[in-house]
């Protein structure tokens, strides 16, 4: 794949796209991400998109796949990923749900690279028949070394309407920084680091109190890795707005289920897409992001159940 020749995709029985890469067949996997009223209703916001290897019908895990993927074809693999995922959007029939795609921004030499992946961005939303309002960027960890090219990317994608998210947030120096440079539409907890922050009531008051700090300025927040039934109800008591896990739901191949289990509803759409308008509106407050020490008193486990953490 490095002189970067044009995709091949394919569709199944039902519709759904897959495509390979050497002898992989590669597959789209859907998570979904919810919002809960004060009743505990969910309703699905949006997905996470993952992906899904097979070689020789059986199943490569992501991390196993992506370490097989040549030097060269890293950026093109990526790229086929995210195409994959959004034309699978786009069949999925969801009016309203949001998908979101995972951006390595470490993968792009420079602006002319930028310039074209965001380009075929818009080309491969309008041809599923999305718009880019309903793609989020998944800015991930490992990806925002060069802070030029990070922002490039971040601009050209928010210059063609694309959301914009920021995955594995912890409140450390350099997240709380990611995040004033960035100004995200979402930001993504890290599930280990809220696990620790909810094993004492003074860590769970934190939370809250920084939940509260985000929603005030305009970003949406977002809790992933729930497996248990109690760390729900505890999104619902600190108003989470987003959560994501396998208490909830599990990822599926063109997950086709998930309109009986959870179809969509045809009523005005007052929950995610309120929080991004409402991003949009004052991204520009330049407040510090929190009132409160980050680091409370040490903690003891009290818990085994864990914030696990999702699987590309």
């Amino acid at each position: 794949m490095s002189e970067r020749r044009e995709p091949h995709f394919l569709q199944d029985d039902r519709g759904f796209y897959t495509t390979s890469y050497g002898p992989f067949v590669l597959r789209s996997a859907f998570q979904p991400i919810f919002s809960q009223n004060s009743e505990g209703h969910l309703t699905i916001e949006a997905f996470e998109a993952l992906i899904r290897a097979q070689r020789g019908g059986e199943p490569v895990s992501p991390g196993h796949f992506f370490s097989l993927v040549e030097k060269g074809d890293s950026l093109a693999v990526d790229t086929l990923c995210r195409e994959l995922h959004i034309l699978n959007m786009g069949k999925l029939g969801r009016k309203k749900a949001r998908l979101f795609i995972n951006f390595n921004p470490g993968l792009f030499d420079g602006v002319a690279d930028i310039e074209s992946e965001v380009d075929r961005m818009v080309e491969f939303t309008v041809r599923a028949g999305l718009r880019p309002g309903r793609i989020v960027c998944e800015i991930t960890e490992q990806g925002s070394g060069d802070e030029k090219v990070l922002m490039e990317l971040v601009t050209g994608l928010r210059s063609r309407l694309f959301k914009i998210a920021v995955d594995d947030f912890g409140a450390d120096d350099s997240d709380s920084k990611r995040v004033d440079e960035i100004k995200p539409d979402v930001l993504k907890f890290d599930a280990a680091w809220v696990r620790r922050f909810t094993e004492t009531s003074a860590g769970m008051g934190l939370l809250k109190l920084m939940v509260e700090q985000f929603v005030e300025r305009g970003i949406t927040v977002l809790f992933e890795g729930l497996e248990e039934e109690h760390q729900v109800e505890f999104c619902q008591q600190i108003g989470v707005p987003l959560m994501q896990g396998y208490a909830l739901a599990r990822p599926e191949i063109v997950p086709r289920t998930f309109d009986d289990r959870f179809p969509e509803q045809d009523v005005p759409d007052m929950t995610m897409a309120a929080h991004l308008v409402q991003a949009s509106a004052v991204a520009s407050v330049a407040a510090p992001v929190y009132a409160a020490p980050l680091v409370p008193p040490a903690f003891a486990p009290r818990r085994t159940a864990t914030f696990g953490k999702r699987h590309r």
